[in-house]
């Protein structure tokens, strides 16, 4: 089992436990300074550090006795999941209901591939998007992935 896959499975007990802050993703990765456990967390009223601070003491005897690297040296970082990232969970979806995101398919569905639209609902089956005043109904395995979309 992957580090990451690991780490998911041993903290997503204590998430269980917070009221508000949600796990998103882990990532194990190389960065210019060594490998990085990384921590993505999201809260409906934004992350901040001491939400960080919290979860990085929370998870930390659970990592000292999973020992996920084999004694291998990391860095832990607990982080907000940013706003430019894929919406991976229903519950951040809901957040977005009625907001234009972005939408990107494996392939093209009504000569479309990659698009901005507002999110009008979905359900295990399919999302609903609105472009152009038409509804777009795409199956969800069609698309690769949604983000919010950020207007300048």
């Amino acid at each position: 089992m992957k580090v990451a896959e690991m780490v998911t499975q041993a903290i997503e007990p204590i998430f269980e436990g917070f009221k508000d802050i949600k796990l998103v993703e882990v990532e194990y990765k190389k960065m210019q300074d060594g490998m990085h456990l990384v921590i993505y967390i999201d809260k409906e009223t934004g992350v901040t550090i001491e939400d960080c601070e919290f979860v990085s003491k929370a998870v930390d005897e659970c990592l000292d006795d999973l020992n996920p690297t084999g004694d291998e040296t990391y860095r832990l970082d607990v982080s907000s999941y940013g706003l430019d990232k894929p919406l991976k969970h229903d519950w951040q979806l809901k957040k977005y209901i009625n907001n234009k995101v972005n939408v990107k398919l494996y392939h093209k569905v009504d000569n479309l591939k990659e698009f901005i639209a507002t999110l009008i609902g979905y359900n295990n089956e399919e999302y609903v998007f609105n472009k152009d005043d038409n509804n777009i109904s795409i199956n969800r395995a069609s698309v690769a992935y949604i983000t919010p979309y950020i207007e300048f």
